[in-house]
């Protein structure tokens, strides 16, 4: 071994002395003596011995690095996850404008709208499935056969989802348009139903001031003024006082109010058929009370009363007033004049009406916080419209009332409560009248009934 050793090293030595021969013979004789290291012993004697070069083994080449691991979450090199996720937004985008869209057009059906808008729809619901399909399961290391979609980069994809945000603008500002061209429209149509409205009333009120206008030798007023032409004006003023009434009773029953008692008080040897009929007590002090006054020319408020009045003078002005006073609103007539004669007129009545007969101070004065501050002015002005219509009669309308005990008379009666009066177990009777409910008039020669309640007891 250690011959082996020198000879090794001894050859090393000598190497920098030889001369150079070829590569060839140094390759050759390279083999040689490492033939003659392995195979003699160590006694054995080496003859012919020469200089041999012994040239290092070359350094290996590195090993190839290993190949990475196919990536199980991403088996398509071509597959990128940020593209995907930015189209299916921009897809849903998409979709829900065209939904949007279809229902847009099933608003007010429209055929070609509804099929396009659909198709719409269908071709970004069949977008949503390629790219459901694109997407390998979980655990899916390698899949042959699929086959990688056309998906647009992230900036294209924000592009799409902005113009689909503007898509969907754009309908929500053509339904917001429709709706207010169909308001528009509805507006016009209504202004000139308007107009016409106006036109009719403007004929109308050129027609009633060529009849009241008082032209010598034509009897224009004469024809105006007719007993049913106050037997109308007093109707409506009678269903006024009765819905004010009403109100009247309503309140009371509310606030826990007796109105048997209540009627007791204002007529105390009325009797009744039913005990709800005292209501028909309420409705005569209200009706008496507002009719108070009416057989005077200043309704009991003008300062001049008790002077004589020239009646062709006040025949002129009452029906002037009465015009006049039937075509503006009675709340706001209150209201620009708190001293005016019908302003005053309203205050009294109200006090009249409200605190004597039903409790002194209950519902307080008459002022706009009352909850009956607006039918009692209402009523009120047909009273005082029926007033002023009444004075512009030749001769003069006159009131008349019966009082209690009275026989009832089909000429200047009527009752109440409509029954068939004048016969009783087959014999000719003639009841007696328990209150008066509405006044009556004499228009001229005509009369018009007064309103009773008949005793049950007579």
């Amino acid at each position: 071994m250690l011959q082996k050793f020198a000879l090794a090293f001894k050859t090393k030595t000598i190497e920098f002395f030889a001369e150079e021969e070829e590569e060839e013979e140094d390759d050759n004789g390279s083999i040689r003596a490492v033939d003659d290291l392995v195979g003699p012993t160590a006694d054995a004697i080496i003859t012919d011995q020469r200089v041999v070069v012994l040239k290092p083994d070359p350094a290996p080449a590195p090993a190839p690095a290993p190949a990475p691991p196919p990536d199980v979450r991403n088996p398509n090199p071509s597959f990128d996850r940020d593209t995907l996720i930015s189209t299916l937004f921009a897809t849903l985008s998409s979709f829900e404008s065209a939904y949007l869209h279809v229902q847009t057009a099933h608003s007010r059906v429209l055929p070609s709208a509804l099929c396009s808008a659909d198709a719409g729809a269908v071709s970004h619901l069949r977008r949503l499935s390629d790219l459901k399909h694109s997407v390998p399961g979980p655990g899916c290391s390698s899949i042959p056969d699929l086959k990688p979609i056309d998906l647009n980069s992230c900036l294209q994809a924000q592009v799409l989802d902005n113009q689909n945000l503007l898509r969907s603008f754009d309908t929500v500002i053509n339904r917001l348009q429709a709706d207010i061209d169909r308001k528009d429209a509805e507006s016009a149509e209504l202004k000139l139903s308007l107009n016409e409205l106006e036109l009719i009333n403007e004929r109308l009120g050129a027609r009633l001031d060529r009849a009241c206008a008082p032209t010598p030798g034509e009897g224009n007023i004469e024809n105006l003024l007719s007993v049913s032409v106050f037997d109308s004006v007093l109707r409506d003023s009678c269903r006024i006082m009765h819905r004010f009434a009403k109100s009247l009773v309503d309140l009371m029953r509310r606030n826990g109010w007796d109105l048997f008692s209540v009627a007791k008080s204002i007529y105390p040897d009325a009797n009744y058929a039913k005990q709800g009929h005292c209501r028909y007590t309420i409705l005569s002090h209200v009706c008496l009370r507002m009719f108070d006054g009416f057989d005077s020319y200043g309704f009991a408020i003008r300062s001049d009363e008790e002077s004589e009045p020239d009646l062709l003078v006040s025949r002129d002005d009452s029906l002037r007033q009465f015009i006049e006073h039937s075509a503006v609103d009675p709340l706001e007539l209150v209201e620009a004049d708190p001293h005016s004669e019908f302003a005053q007129f309203c205050e009294r009545k109200y006090n009249k009406v409200i605190q004597p007969g039903t409790g002194s101070g209950f519902l307080g004065s008459f002022e706009p916080a009352s909850p009956l501050y607006e039918p009692f002015v209402a009523m009120a002005s047909s009273i005082w419209a029926l007033h002023l219509l009444a004075w512009a009669y030749d001769p003069a309308v006159e009131i008349f009332q019966v009082g209690h005990g009275r026989e009832f008379s089909v000429v200047y009666m009527e009752n109440i409560l409509r029954r068939k009066v004048g016969t009783l177990c087959g014999k000719v009777t003639r009841p007696k009248v328990g209150f008066t409910v509405v006044p009556g008039f004499r228009v001229g020669g005509t009369v018009v009934q007064c309103r009773v309640y008949l005793d049950p007891s007579s």
